[in-house]
Protein backbone atom coordinates (compact mmCIF):
# COMPACT_ATOMS: atom_id res chain seq x y z
CA UNK A 1 0.00 0.00 0.00
CA UNK A 2 1.50 3.31 -0.84
CA UNK A 3 2.99 5.75 1.82
CA UNK A 4 0.84 8.71 -0.34
CA UNK A 5 -2.42 7.58 -0.21
CA UNK A 6 -4.63 11.12 -0.89
CA UNK A 7 -4.41 14.99 -0.69
CA UNK A 8 -4.89 14.71 3.20
CA UNK A 9 -2.32 14.42 5.70
CA UNK A 10 -1.67 10.98 6.62
CA UNK A 11 0.20 10.17 10.09
CA UNK A 12 3.33 7.64 9.37
CA UNK A 13 4.14 5.95 12.62
CA UNK A 14 7.05 3.82 11.54
CA UNK A 15 8.96 6.75 9.89
CA UNK A 16 7.92 9.06 12.88
CA UNK A 17 9.72 6.32 14.74
CA UNK A 18 12.68 6.71 12.97
CA UNK A 19 12.21 10.54 13.37
CA UNK A 20 12.35 10.40 16.74
CA UNK A 21 15.83 7.82 17.24
CA UNK A 22 17.88 9.38 15.01
CA UNK A 23 20.26 12.20 14.57
CA UNK A 24 23.01 13.64 12.86
CA UNK A 25 24.33 16.97 14.66
CA UNK A 26 24.94 16.65 18.53
CA UNK A 27 22.36 18.61 19.40
CA UNK A 28 21.97 19.82 23.18
CA UNK A 29 18.99 21.77 23.49
CA UNK A 30 16.98 18.58 24.28
CA UNK A 31 19.51 17.85 26.87
CA UNK A 32 19.69 21.60 28.70
CA UNK A 33 15.90 22.21 27.97
CA UNK A 34 14.71 18.97 28.49
CA UNK A 35 10.89 17.70 26.69
CA UNK A 36 8.25 17.38 28.94
CA UNK A 37 4.95 16.10 26.84
CA UNK A 38 2.11 18.29 27.63
CA UNK A 39 -1.41 16.99 26.23
CA UNK A 40 -2.48 20.75 25.60
CA UNK A 41 -1.27 23.52 23.26
CA UNK A 42 -1.41 26.30 25.76
CA UNK A 43 -2.39 26.59 29.72
CA UNK A 44 -0.13 27.19 32.95
CA UNK A 45 2.35 25.97 35.15
CA UNK A 46 3.96 27.05 37.92
CA UNK A 47 7.31 29.17 38.34
CA UNK A 48 9.60 29.91 41.22
CA UNK A 49 10.14 33.32 41.41
CA UNK A 50 12.29 33.08 44.52
CA UNK A 51 13.82 30.39 46.69
CA UNK A 52 13.15 30.19 50.21
CA UNK A 53 13.66 26.71 51.27
CA UNK A 54 16.04 25.81 53.74
CA UNK A 55 14.89 27.57 56.23
CA UNK A 56 15.27 26.82 60.21
CA UNK A 57 11.09 26.42 60.81
CA UNK A 58 11.64 23.60 62.93
CA UNK A 59 9.83 25.77 66.08
CA UNK A 60 8.48 24.16 69.27
CA UNK A 61 4.58 24.78 69.00
CA UNK A 62 2.76 25.93 72.37
CA UNK A 63 -0.58 24.28 73.46
CA UNK A 64 -3.17 26.28 71.49
CA UNK A 65 -1.08 27.68 68.83
CA UNK A 66 -0.24 27.38 65.14
CA UNK A 67 2.70 25.06 63.18
CA UNK A 68 5.08 27.51 61.88
CA UNK A 69 4.09 28.15 58.48
CA UNK A 70 6.65 27.77 55.42
CA UNK A 71 6.05 31.03 52.71
CA UNK A 72 7.09 30.11 49.21
CA UNK A 73 6.88 32.78 46.27
CA UNK A 74 5.77 31.13 43.23
CA UNK A 75 3.47 32.26 40.31
CA UNK A 76 1.36 31.15 37.51
CA UNK A 77 3.25 31.48 34.51
CA UNK A 78 1.13 30.60 30.66
CA UNK A 79 2.41 28.97 27.66
CA UNK A 80 1.82 27.99 23.99
CA UNK A 81 2.93 25.43 22.28
CA UNK A 82 4.00 27.21 18.49
CA UNK A 83 4.01 24.68 16.05
CA UNK A 84 6.88 24.57 13.62
CA UNK A 85 6.65 22.37 10.52
CA UNK A 86 8.44 21.64 7.22
CA UNK A 87 7.76 20.33 3.80
CA UNK A 88 9.59 17.85 1.40
CA UNK A 89 8.49 17.07 -2.44
CA UNK A 90 9.59 13.90 -3.55
CA UNK A 91 8.51 15.00 -7.90
CA UNK A 92 6.93 11.42 -9.91
CA UNK A 93 10.09 11.68 -12.14
CA UNK A 94 12.62 11.64 -9.28
CA UNK A 95 11.42 8.03 -7.45
CA UNK A 96 8.67 6.82 -10.26
CA UNK A 97 11.58 3.80 -10.32
CA UNK A 98 12.04 3.24 -7.07
CA UNK A 99 10.79 0.13 -5.12
CA UNK A 100 8.74 -0.19 -2.20
CA UNK A 101 11.42 -0.45 -0.14
CA UNK A 102 13.55 1.87 -1.63
CA UNK A 103 10.83 4.62 -2.03
CA UNK A 104 10.66 3.79 2.21
CA UNK A 105 14.59 4.38 2.70
CA UNK A 106 13.80 7.58 0.65
CA UNK A 107 11.23 8.56 2.69
CA UNK A 108 12.78 8.17 6.00
CA UNK A 109 15.76 9.75 4.93
CA UNK A 110 14.10 12.91 3.73
CA UNK A 111 12.19 12.69 7.16
CA UNK A 112 15.40 12.80 8.89
CA UNK A 113 16.69 15.56 7.33
CA UNK A 114 13.57 17.62 7.84
CA UNK A 115 13.51 16.62 11.43
CA UNK A 116 16.93 17.67 11.66
CA UNK A 117 16.12 21.30 10.29
CA UNK A 118 13.58 21.62 13.37
CA UNK A 119 15.68 20.63 16.00
CA UNK A 120 18.35 23.35 14.79
CA UNK A 121 15.36 25.87 15.33
CA UNK A 122 14.66 24.50 18.32
CA UNK A 123 18.37 24.75 19.57
CA UNK A 124 18.53 27.89 18.05
CA UNK A 125 15.53 29.24 20.49
CA UNK A 126 17.09 27.11 23.81
CA UNK A 127 20.28 29.57 23.18
CA UNK A 128 17.67 32.52 22.55
CA UNK A 129 15.93 31.39 25.75
CA UNK A 130 19.36 30.60 27.80
CA UNK A 131 21.00 34.05 26.60
CA UNK A 132 17.65 36.51 27.59
CA UNK A 133 17.23 34.37 30.81
CA UNK A 134 17.82 36.70 34.27
CA UNK A 135 20.23 34.21 35.72
CA UNK A 136 22.83 35.84 37.53
CA UNK A 137 25.59 37.15 35.65
CA UNK A 138 29.17 37.99 36.62
CA UNK A 139 33.21 37.99 34.55
CA UNK A 140 34.97 35.50 34.14
CA UNK A 141 38.52 36.41 35.93
CA UNK A 142 40.43 36.64 32.12
CA UNK A 143 39.49 35.11 29.27
CA UNK A 144 40.26 31.48 28.31
CA UNK A 145 42.25 32.29 25.13
CA UNK A 146 44.76 33.87 28.37
CA UNK A 147 46.05 30.79 29.02
CA UNK A 148 48.22 32.03 31.75
CA UNK A 149 45.65 34.24 33.60
CA UNK A 150 42.80 32.47 32.89
CA UNK A 151 41.03 30.52 36.18
CA UNK A 152 38.30 28.38 34.94
CA UNK A 153 38.07 26.00 37.97
CA UNK A 154 37.95 29.00 40.26
CA UNK A 155 35.00 30.65 38.26
CA UNK A 156 33.03 27.99 37.74
CA UNK A 157 33.16 26.85 41.50
CA UNK A 158 32.17 30.54 42.25
CA UNK A 159 28.90 30.10 39.96
CA UNK A 160 28.19 26.86 41.89
CA UNK A 161 29.05 28.52 45.31
CA UNK A 162 26.15 30.89 43.97
CA UNK A 163 23.33 28.60 42.90
CA UNK A 164 24.09 26.48 46.40
CA UNK A 165 23.09 29.96 48.11
CA UNK A 166 19.98 29.65 45.96
CA UNK A 167 18.93 26.35 47.09
CA UNK A 168 20.50 24.72 44.18
CA UNK A 169 22.53 21.11 44.58
CA UNK A 170 22.60 18.55 42.08
CA UNK A 171 22.15 18.16 38.51
CA UNK A 172 24.49 21.29 38.29
CA UNK A 173 26.20 21.15 34.47
CA UNK A 174 28.51 23.14 32.85
CA UNK A 175 26.99 24.56 29.15
CA UNK A 176 29.94 25.60 26.66
CA UNK A 177 30.31 26.10 23.53
CA UNK A 178 32.75 23.55 21.81
CA UNK A 179 35.66 26.03 20.97
CA UNK A 180 35.53 27.88 24.11
CA UNK A 181 35.62 24.33 26.00
CA UNK A 182 39.05 23.89 24.19
CA UNK A 183 40.65 26.84 25.31
CA UNK A 184 39.65 26.17 28.77
CA UNK A 185 41.13 22.88 28.65
CA UNK A 186 44.38 24.72 27.08
CA UNK A 187 44.37 27.14 29.95
CA UNK A 188 47.93 26.88 32.32
CA UNK A 189 45.39 25.94 35.30
CA UNK A 190 44.10 22.96 33.43
CA UNK A 191 46.94 21.56 32.49
CA UNK A 192 48.82 22.10 35.71
CA UNK A 193 46.71 19.44 36.81
CA UNK A 194 48.24 16.63 34.37
CA UNK A 195 51.89 17.55 35.33
CA UNK A 196 51.67 20.40 33.00
CA UNK A 197 51.14 17.81 29.96
CA UNK A 198 49.05 19.38 27.18
CA UNK A 199 46.84 16.88 27.43
CA UNK A 200 43.61 18.62 28.32
CA UNK A 201 42.23 18.26 24.85
CA UNK A 202 42.05 14.21 25.09
CA UNK A 203 40.45 14.55 28.46
CA UNK A 204 36.94 12.69 28.51
CA UNK A 205 34.33 15.02 29.88
CA UNK A 206 33.43 13.37 32.67
CA UNK A 207 37.19 13.75 34.10
CA UNK A 208 36.89 17.31 33.56
CA UNK A 209 33.08 17.57 34.69
CA UNK A 210 35.17 16.03 38.20
CA UNK A 211 37.93 18.81 38.18
CA UNK A 212 36.08 22.13 38.00
CA UNK A 213 33.47 20.78 40.32
CA UNK A 214 30.08 19.93 38.96
CA UNK A 215 27.99 16.99 37.96
CA UNK A 216 28.36 16.94 34.11
CA UNK A 217 29.81 19.21 30.95
CA UNK A 218 27.42 19.86 28.32
CA UNK A 219 29.70 20.97 25.09
CA UNK A 220 27.65 22.81 22.85
CA UNK A 221 28.61 22.01 18.92
CA UNK A 222 25.76 22.79 16.97
CA UNK A 223 25.69 25.01 13.98
CA UNK A 224 23.51 26.10 11.19
CA UNK A 225 23.30 27.45 7.90
CA UNK A 226 22.34 30.97 7.88
CA UNK A 227 22.52 31.42 4.28
CA UNK A 228 19.03 31.97 2.13
CA UNK A 229 18.40 29.20 -0.24
CA UNK A 230 20.33 29.02 -3.47
CA UNK A 231 22.98 30.93 -1.74
CA UNK A 232 26.56 29.41 -0.51
CA UNK A 233 26.41 27.77 2.65
CA UNK A 234 26.88 30.30 5.57
CA UNK A 235 27.94 28.15 8.56
CA UNK A 236 27.35 30.31 12.02
CA UNK A 237 28.00 28.68 15.32
CA UNK A 238 24.83 28.99 17.31
CA UNK A 239 26.39 29.26 20.90
CA UNK A 240 28.11 32.22 22.55
CA UNK A 241 31.97 31.74 22.69
CA UNK A 242 32.86 34.44 24.79
CA UNK A 243 30.19 33.42 27.64
CA UNK A 244 28.77 30.11 29.42
CA UNK A 245 26.30 28.97 32.03
CA UNK A 246 26.48 27.05 35.13
CA UNK A 247 22.99 25.39 35.83
CA UNK A 248 20.84 23.03 37.24
CA UNK A 249 20.12 20.88 34.08
CA UNK A 250 17.76 18.16 35.19
CA UNK A 251 14.31 16.55 33.29
CA UNK A 252 11.41 14.92 34.62
CA UNK A 253 8.26 16.86 36.19
CA UNK A 254 8.48 20.15 36.40
CA UNK A 255 8.67 19.49 39.97
CA UNK A 256 12.00 18.02 39.92
CA UNK A 257 13.97 21.45 39.41
CA UNK A 258 16.13 22.45 36.55
CA UNK A 259 16.72 25.72 34.91
CA UNK A 260 14.57 25.02 31.68
CA UNK A 261 12.11 23.14 29.86
CA UNK A 262 10.61 22.54 26.33
CA UNK A 263 7.10 21.54 27.12
CA UNK A 264 5.75 19.75 23.76
CA UNK A 265 2.32 18.99 22.43
CA UNK A 266 2.65 15.44 22.10
CA UNK A 267 -1.00 13.99 22.07
CA UNK A 268 -0.42 13.41 17.84
CA UNK A 269 2.08 10.87 18.39
CA UNK A 270 5.49 11.93 20.01
CA UNK A 271 7.38 15.23 19.43
CA UNK A 272 7.94 15.05 15.95
CA UNK A 273 5.44 14.02 13.92
CA UNK A 274 5.68 12.43 10.21
CA UNK A 275 3.08 12.46 7.73
CA UNK A 276 2.72 12.04 4.29
CA UNK A 277 0.43 13.66 1.32
CA UNK A 278 0.01 13.38 -2.33
CA UNK A 279 -0.26 16.15 -4.32
CA UNK A 280 -0.54 16.73 -8.37
CA UNK A 281 0.75 20.63 -8.49
CA UNK A 282 2.99 19.26 -9.49
CA UNK A 283 2.61 15.76 -9.10
CA UNK A 284 4.72 14.67 -6.06
CA UNK A 285 4.93 12.76 -2.62
CA UNK A 286 4.99 14.92 0.32
CA UNK A 287 6.80 14.51 3.60
CA UNK A 288 6.22 16.68 6.10
CA UNK A 289 7.63 16.91 9.65
CA UNK A 290 6.11 18.43 12.54
CA UNK A 291 6.79 19.40 15.89
CA UNK A 292 4.77 21.96 18.45
CA UNK A 293 6.93 23.26 21.58
CA UNK A 294 7.37 26.10 23.85
CA UNK A 295 10.61 26.47 25.69
CA UNK A 296 10.54 27.79 29.01
CA UNK A 297 12.58 29.49 32.02
CA UNK A 298 11.62 27.71 34.94
CA UNK A 299 13.94 28.71 37.75
CA UNK A 300 16.18 31.81 36.92
CA UNK A 301 17.75 31.23 40.41
CA UNK A 302 19.11 27.59 38.60
CA UNK A 303 21.33 29.12 36.39
CA UNK A 304 24.13 31.20 36.71
CA UNK A 305 26.00 33.17 33.30
CA UNK A 306 30.12 33.38 33.50
CA UNK A 307 30.32 36.47 31.06
CA UNK A 308 33.95 37.37 29.22
CA UNK A 309 35.59 34.49 28.91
Amino acid sequence: MSMFPASGASFQPVISEVVNACSEQPFVGEVIAPVQPVNIRTGKYVKVEANQFNNDLSKPRAAGSNFAMAIGEYTSQTFECLEFGVDNQLDDIDIAQAETDAQFDVTASVAQRLRDDLRIGHEIRVANLMSAASFGSTSATAAMSVAASATPIADINAAVFRLNSNGIFGDIAVVMESSLYSEMLLTDQMKSLVNGAAWGPAWQTEQVSRVVGVDSIVVCNTRYNAALKGQTASTSKIWPTTSYYVAQVRGGSLSSGGCARTLAYTERGGVFITETYRTEQPPANVIRVRMSTDEVILNANAGEKVTGA
